[in-house]
């Protein structure tokens, strides 16, 4: 029997397992009630799926770490293929957003491994959950094996053909207990809103108020009543009219709040918020505008990518690295990862392209492109400040130049001051290369695009050559100016 005919052609019922630990439960609130949430109530689908869609994005990444210092990466390995093309239904992407789906609604996953004629996993196949029993083993919490569906339709699995993936449970160990879990009652109080509303404008021969009679009516009485309440005040369009009826000694009486003494606004943003908080989401994520600008727009892509995507793809890492490359030969000193998924935000960039052109390591036009922006003539430099003067290392201690004891210096003193002056003169001098070099190639540029535009040579050449200079003079003139000092 194949691992298809295993998990999908059972006619087993879902079993209906509560998942709450005390106090009190919505009885739509189990395991299945969850899952069908999922599809019923809005707040909860949006913030679900785009975690989902944040996670299936993924690019999983391995790595041969035979030299710690040195990891080679590998792009082509059936581990790899595997995690690309889990099985013939679904893309990777569905797969990973489903199995994000699982475990968000009701804390757990499991992948069902089919292997190849190597004994090593050619397939992944994503079972309901919900329908997934665990066998313990005597020794607690060692998990003895696995079993679909219940009763005759049962199908055993052994532990070595399950991966369960799972969030913490501190009530139990063997199973998972998702964040939705964690809000069953503001998720319940959110379905019975919705279809009080929805029953309230459905069900409208009622309206707000029932008039009382001190008599009883007679047949014909009751018949051309129920008539006249039907014909007048049944539908939509005819709700909350007070009935108005024939007869002595009737009286109104309310017998239901309306919508605006429900306060169901106010009710719907609290359960709105209180989704978004167990899930960590930011809501300009969600596309809530309130109290939302430019800079924490951004830095809630970051937390969403930093502290939402970021955790869930580590622990998926964590689980893949210990129960699914050993089952793969030669996998000693392999390594799986993904490629970064948290954005730097702008603040950072440019902090690190301004700390880069101070240190002197980034050029101009190097920090530039790191912002995006085009290179600016003559910005192929460093700013290095000219007083910084390289110092001889001996072992792990820095010798500092010998203070002189006396006006006279002695020759090891003078052969170091000559040094670290010819040291500055080189740099000077490598500086004014660099911007000679520029202002040639700029003139030589200009002469070739007014000789091909023309036809004949320039009569005058820019003559606003000195300007160019003015960077690097004016470090010659200050750095001459601290060694007078």
């Amino acid at each position: 029997m194949s691992i298809i005919d295993k998990l999908f052609r059972s006619k087993a019922p879902i079993p209906n397992r509560n998942f709450y630990y005390g106090g009190i439960t919505p009885p739509s609130m189990n395991t299945e009630g969850f899952l069908s949430a999922y599809s019923q109530i809005g707040w909860l689908h949006a913030v679900v799926f785009r975690i989902a869609l944040g996670c299936s994005e993924v690019e999983w990444t391995l790595f041969d770490t035979s030299n710690q210092d040195k990891p080679k990466q590998i792009f082509k390995h059936p581990i790899l293929t595997l995690l690309k093309q889990v099985n013939p239904f679904q893309t990777s992407n569905e797969f990973i957003a489903l199995d994000t789906i699982y475990n968000e609604l009701i804390g757990e996953s499991f992948w069902a491994l089919n292997f190849n004629a190597l004994g090593e996993p050619a397939e992944i196949i994503l079972p309901y959950p919900n329908k997934m029993s665990i066998v313990p083993a005597k020794n607690f919490p060692f998990v003895k094996g696995y079993v679909y569906g219940t009763g005759a339709d049962a199908v055993p699995f052994d532990v070595n053909e399950i991966i369960h993936f799972k969030y913490p449970n501190p009530l139990n160990q063997y199973r998972g207990l998702a964040p939705a879990k964690a809000i069953g009652i503001n998720l319940d109080a959110e379905q019975n809103a919705d279809k009080w509303v929805n029953q309230f404008f459905y069900n409208s021969a009622r309206p707000d108020g029932v008039i009382h009679f001190d008599y009883d009516l007679s047949d014909e009485q009751y018949s051309r009543l129920q008539k006249q309440w039907s014909s007048n005040y049944r539908g939509v369009n005819k709700a909350h009219q007070i009935a108005i009826l024939e007869g002595k000694g009737s009286t109104y009486t309310q017998i239901q709040n309306t919508i605006k003494d429900m306060d169901f606004p106010n009710l719907k943003q609290k359960n709105r918020d209180v989704i978004l908080g167990v899930f960590g989401m930011p809501q300009s994520v969600m596309g809530i505008s309130e109290n939302v600008n430019k800079a924490n727009a951004e830095a809630g892509d970051y937390t969403f990518a930093r502290w939402i995507v970021k955790p869930r793809l580590d622990w998926k890492k964590a689980k893949i690295q210990e129960q699914l490359i050993p089952k793969f030969r030669h996998s000693e000193n392999l390594e799986i990862g993904f490629k970064e998924v948290v954005p730097e935000t702008t603040e950072q960039k440019i902090s690190a392209a301004e700390s880069g052109m101070r240190a002197g390591y980034l050029t101009i036009n190097e920090a530039r492109k790191t912002q995006g922006l085009d290179p600016i003539p003559n910005g192929d430099v460093l700013l290095v400040p000219l007083n910084l003067i390289p110092t001889p290392i001996v072992g792990s201690k820095v010798e500092p130049p010998p203070t002189p004891k006396s006006k006279s210096l002695t020759p090891d003193q003078k052969r170091l001051h000559w040094e670290a002056y010819a040291q500055k003169t080189e740099r000077q001098e490598e500086m004014f290369k660099r911007v000679f070099n520029d202002v040639f190639r700029n003139q030589s540029s200009l002469i070739s695009d007014y000789y091909s535009t023309n036809g004949q040579l320039p009569t005058l050449i820019d003559e606003d050559i000195a300007p160019k200079f003015e960077t690097a003079i004016q470090l010659v003139y200050e750095d001459a100016f601290e060694g007078a000092v």
